[in-house]
């Protein structure tokens, strides 16, 4: 029989790892604490959960351990065997494994971005699996949440895809589930399953003769003046959801995002033109389009919406590749256009000599590009 070693007084005061004899152990896991079985088995070392301690108190984890035991000396595998029940292992759901994922690895991550990039695809595009216990999650789970998105949203979904699997894999590694993971699947698989993405450079795009009309319709709403703002400034979706108001300088008319909020690590400065400075609206704190959750920014899917409700073709990212589409045509050479999309393609020599990113030069160009949105010129 195994040792008891533990008290109920001892468990409720548990900071870090405590084991009660025998393999079982109570856990930490952000700011949860869960039961886990430890034992070797064909000289392997594995782990079986036994439920978070709020579901599972010391008594009935010492019971699942007991029945582990005995499963261990009659030779059988306690994952395999059926009369150790996975309802019995109070197996965590989906959304409480993910959110400890996240509170787990958020201090490895760049930064404030990068945690809020996690839960958006965890929270709201994966919504449809937090409720499944993440031994049960399966294939045709993954595709059913991924389908809205797939088309329309193709980096979102990638990373959506990715974020998921990742918290799948440390559920095999913690034998919460067996393998293989089902969000992990090769790219004839996903195009059977999902179909075949657009890529980067076919996605479609609004032609840019339209997009006064359209910038018209652009309704004097939150999510309004995060659609003008992008669009004046050529920016990433992300860029302008996380604007914030310690970015801007309305002195010298200059945005400048840090490296750490740029898909490549470097600071990115923009000039604000009259038109741009009017989408800010008025200046304040923190975050500059506060979604409904006043702590996070306004929605991808919120800016998608508006733009297909108003009658705008393509994608929000898309119009990026309009006003790409306007700088060639109307002869503005790549050394502005190219640095106005946060693009860089000189080379690394070019580059230690000539650093310049012809902000004021751009200016020009950004204020002739506001003025055609508008409808001025």
């Amino acid at each position: 029989m195994a040792r008891y070693k533990l008290t109920a007084g001892m468990v409720k005061a548990a900071k870090g790892p405590l084991g009660d004899g025998g393999g079982l152990w109570l856990m930490p896991r952000g700011d949860k604490r869960y039961w886990v079985f430890i034992f070797q088995r064909h000289g392997r070392r594995r782990e079986m959960g036994l439920g978070p301690l709020n579901d599972v108190t010391l008594a009935e984890a010492r019971d699942k351990a007991d029945e582990v035991r005995k499963l261990l000396h009659g030779g059988k595998d306690p994952f395999k065997d059926a009369s150790f029940r996975v309802s019995d292992r109070r197996v965590p759901l989906f959304g409480d494994y993910a959110d400890d994922y996240i509170k787990d690895h958020a201090a490895t991550w760049r930064g404030a971005k990068t945690k809020i990039g996690w839960q958006s695809s965890l929270e709201v595009h994966a919504k449809g699996l937090r409720k499944l216990p993440v031994d049960e999650i399966r294939r045709a789970d993954i595709v059913r949440v991924l389908k809205p998105i797939w088309h329309e949203k193709v980096e979102t979904a990638k990373k959506t895809l990715e974020r998921v699997a990742a918290v799948l894999d440390l559920a095999i590694d913690m034998e919460l589930r067996p393998g293989p993971n089902p969000a992990r699947f090769d790219a004839k698989a996903r195009e059977k399953a999902l179909g075949t993405q657009a890529t980067a450079g076919n996605r479609e795009s609004m032609p840019y003769a339209e997009l006064p009309a359209f910038f018209a319709k652009i309704p004097d709403t939150v999510t309004g003046r995060a659609l003008r703002l992008l669009t004046l400034c050529g920016n990433r979706t992300a860029e302008a959801r996380f604007a914030d108001w310690s970015e801007i300088d309305l002195t010298t008319k200059v945005w400048t995002i840090p490296a750490d909020r740029m898909k490549e690590p470097r600071e990115h400065r923009i000039p604000l033109t009259g038109a741009a400075v009017v989408a800010l609206g008025e200046p304040g704190a923190g975050l500059v389009f506060k979604g409904t959750r006043r702590d996070r920014p306004v929605g991808e899917d919120t800016l998608l919406k508006l733009l297909k409700k108003i009658g705008g073709k393509g994608t929000v990212h898309g119009l990026r590749t309009t006003f790409r589409t306007w700088t060639q045509d109307h002869g503005y050479p790549d050394e502005l256009a190219e640095p106005a999309l946060a693009h860089d393609k000189r080379t690394k020599v070019h580059r230690t000599y000539a650093r310049s990113d012809v902000l004021e030069r751009r200016r020009e160009m950004m204020q002739a590009w506001a003025d055609f949105c508008t409808g001025e010129k």
